[in-house]
């Protein structure tokens, strides 16, 4: 959770949310906060750990829309895997 840690100690708020499961996977939703900004990412992930088949940035709103954070990595701390893996 080295990344996530990080980005907390800046004072943003990292909210993942599950949603959508069924028994080819689930779609977690990425929102990454800080006082009325925020960035929202989704990924379709696989129930095979690190393996996704999609992602797509969804909304975003005030300095949000100009951050560039490496979600990928916040999706790994919370995964606890070193990489992910797109199904293809």
């Amino acid at each position: 959770m080295k990344y996530t840690e990080k980005l907390k100690q800046q004072g943003f708020e990292i909210l993942i949310t599950k949603d959508c499961e069924d028994d080819k996977g689930y779609d977690l939703y990425i929102k990454i906060k800080k006082e009325e900004s925020f960035s929202e990412t989704f990924y379709s992930m696989s129930h095979s750990k690190g393996f996704y088949f999609t992602n797509d940035h969804t909304d975003c709103s005030g300095d949000g829309c100009d951050w560039d954070f490496d979600v990928e990595k916040i999706i790994c701390d919370y995964l606890g895997v070193e990489k992910l893996k797109e199904i293809g």
